[in-house]
């Protein structure tokens, strides 16, 4: 108002009705526009930092996955460093350990001795004359009894593959003394490999550089690239920095937005880029749409408000000749007009009965409503008295209106929460809108959920005259809530204790298995039982399973191409959840070395597995179970137990108070169990 004060002053005379429209249609307009730009410019800026943050996680998981190659490279070598043909100088037997073990892999190792000499080189057949390494390579057996740790090299060029590869090299002990470096030469098409393994959005590019800032692969035109050096731009942004994302020019001259990652593990840098052509090609657009459109916008609201002033100013005068005519004592005629308000202001009179009789039947109607609703609807005075009762709150709370009326809402209170009716109607007199969940008392004196809605009622002046409450019985969704609750809980107590089980193999596992690969397999076997297991349970509902069932599901993996040559008989028995994953476990790892080394091993194998009960109806009643091999390869007592050992002659016998015979006879191995049947059998 201060503004338009202003400027009437300033022209001298008070502004007309067009000019207050534009005034409005600019005040409408511009706002929108100016908040418009905020929130592109915030969209602008959030797609920009989106956009860094992705080019940077692409080049982190890029760089961890040449990582990962490195490592696992590493390893091998670690591996054949150690092997017995390299200790006692065996080159042709190491020779061919090493073609043997790098089969499946498109790796070459190489030996090299001092003076660079060249000892072993998988690339080549054996007994082919090896070179010395070119002393433009890195002398890595200098490298490694400086620093006795594994190497990566930058990209070199190779003496025998006679184009730029690069190595990981590994020093080779002998004691004290190190004679030897291993290397692995590799090609850079591996490392393209692995960068396209990875799935960059589209227009996305990505490259590998060596400590030296030379190219070695590249997505796109990697061998036109190989070996040439990066941009000094992109080297200087860099600034020593491990990561980041600049904006730079890439090899092909365009402006990219570019985000690189130093690994710690080779030296390299991953960079990941793309042009900014691309990247802001739609924020651009986004502008260049919000500028023309905001154009257009403020142009059409000037318009506008030019022609509903104009429309607007002819009823207006007829109003000032009205309220003139009025002001004289003569009559009025209504007016017709383009504007509904000119038109309803000369009918104010004549139409206020009208409004106050359809006020009436208005309140009729909402009295209708109130009294069909299949919802509680009562009203209160402001001290909390009840005033009116439906036939909803009838049905819900077993009161008939007659004995509810005049009397406080806070019979329905349960005990000890009297004061929570109390509370709402506080907040509905303090002028709130309350929505709470409750416990309410029906006339038998039963508890009901229900869920409770107040709010105040004021009259045409302002005053509090009353407080609504609007009451749904919640009963049927509390039921729900509760039960969800209670399978909430039982599922949590399930995989905590399946998670304790998991832990205790996996601890065992670990401590018994000689190497990585060997526990992944045990482990992962053993996880597959459990998961059996765990199924088979599932399926009956947790209640346990039948000794015939458990029997199938654990030998199934391994039956496949012996079914005729197991058997497995007994009476029918139903064991309980315990004992379902104690035998399940001693099953699977029975099977486990049968395969391996017993009866199963060969064709003419076979394996019994039988089970007996005696004096099931008493206290003393036993369980017995046997396995017996035969037909497989002569059984010799083992040197070295493992954890399959400790499952199948400690744990179980611990876990279900039974003792366990192991008899390694030489015509088949036999493994029995006797048990308290208390321990096995699930309750009738």
């Amino acid at each position: 108002m201060a503004a338009i004060d202003a400027l009437a002053a300033w022209r001298g005379s008070k502004l007309g009705l067009r000019a207050h429209l534009v005034i409005f249609g600019l005040a409408i307009v511009v706002p929108v526009l100016l908040y418009s730009a905020f929130l592109l410019h915030r969209y602008t800026q959030s797609v920009h930092a989106s956009n860094e943050r992705r080019a940077l996680e692409i080049a982190r998981a890029l760089s961890a996955d040449i990582d990962r190659e490195i490592t696992a490279i590493v390893t091998t070598l670690e591996t054949l460093a150690t092997s017995r043909p390299l200790i006692y100088e065996d080159y042709a037997d190491f020779y061919a350990q090493a073609r043997e073990a790098l089969r499946s892999r498109p790796w070459h190792v190489v030996l090299i001795g001092p003076n660079r000499q060249q000892l072993v080189n998988t690339r080549i057949p054996w007994g082919t004359p090896l070179p010395v390494s070119s002393l433009a390579n890195p002398d890595l057996l200098r490298i490694a009894r400086e620093t006795q740790q594994p190497f990566v090299s930058d990209l070199f060029q190779g003496t025998i593959a006679k184009r730029p590869i690069f190595s990981v090299s590994v020093p080779v002990r002998k004691g004290e003394a190190i004679p030897y470096v291993l290397v692995m030469s590799l090609e850079p098409d591996r490392l393209v490999e692995i960068l396209t393994g990875e799935s960059l959005p589209p227009g996305w590019l990505a490259a590998v550089s060596d400590r030296k800032n030379l190219n070695m692969a590249r997505t796109r035109l990697a061998k036109e690239f190989l070996g040439r050096p990066i941009p000094e731009e992109s080297v200087r942004l860099y600034a020593g920095r491990p990561e980041g994302v600049i904006q730079t020019t890439d090899f092909e001259s365009q402006r990219s937005l570019h985000a690189f990652h130093w690994s710690r593990l080779t030296g390299w840098r991953v960079a990941t880029w793309a042009p900014l052509s691309l990247v802001e090609g739609q924020l651009r657009q986004a502008w260049t749409l919000f500028f023309w459109s905001g154009v257009a916008l403020l142009s059409l609201s000037l318009l506008v408000a030019f022609g509903v002033g104009r429309l607007m100013a002819a009823p207006m005068a007829e109003l000032m000749h009205a309220g003139a005519a009025l002001g004289e004592g003569k009559p009025v005629s209504p007016i017709a007009s383009t504007l509904r308000e000119a038109d309803a202001l000369s009918l104010v009179l004549s139409n206020a009965a009208k409004e106050l009789d359809a006020r009436m039947g208005a309140q009729a109607h909402l009295a209708a409503i109130v009294t069909s609703s299949p919802n509680v609807v009562v009203s209160l005075s402001p001290a909390g008295i009840i005033r009116t009762w439906n036939a909803a709150a009838t049905s819900l709370f077993g009161y008939e209106e007659t004995a509810v009326i005049g009397r406080p809402m806070s019979i329905l209170s349960s005990e000890g929460s009297s004061g929570d009716i109390d509370k709402l109607n506080a907040s509905a007199r303090a002028g709130s809108v309350v929505h709470e969940d409750a416990m309410l008392r029906h006339k038998d004196g039963r508890l009901i959920d229900v869920s409770v809605s107040v709010a105040p009622m004021y009259d045409d002046g302002g005053k509090l005259v009353g407080i609504s409450a609007i009451v749904s019985d919640i009963g049927e969704r509390r039921a729900r809530e509760r039960h969800i609750e209670f399978l909430m809980r039982e599922l949590s107590h399930r995989s905590k204790n399946l998670l304790a089980v998991v832990q205790a193999i996996s601890g065992q596992t670990a401590r018994h298995s000689p190497s990585v690969e060997e526990f992944q397999t045990r482990f992962s076997q053993r996880i597959a039982a459990m998961a059996r297991t765990q199924d088979l349970l599932v399926s009956r509902n947790w209640k346990g399973a039948t000794m015939a069932d458990l029997v199938r599901t654990q030998l199934a993996p391994f039956a496949e191409d012996a079914s005729s040559r197991i058997e497995a008989s007994g009476p029918p028995l139903q064991l309980e959840p315990t004992a379902v994953h104690s035998i399940a476990l001693a099953l699977h790892e029975l099977a486990t070395n049968a395969a391996k080394y017993g009866a199963l091993s060969v064709p003419d194998g076979r394996v019994a597995i039988d089970w007996e009960i005696s004096g099931a109806e008493t206290a003393a009643g036993r369980f017995r179970m046997r396995w017996r091999e035969s037909g497989g390869p002569p059984v010799t007592q083992p040197v070295k137990k493992g954890f399959g050992h400790v499952v199948i002659a400690e744990m179980v016998a611990s876990s279900l108070r039974g003792q366990v015979t192991l008899d390694y006879a030489q015509e088949g191995l036999l493994w029995a169990i006797d048990m308290p049947c208390s321990s096995v059998m699930a309750e009738a």
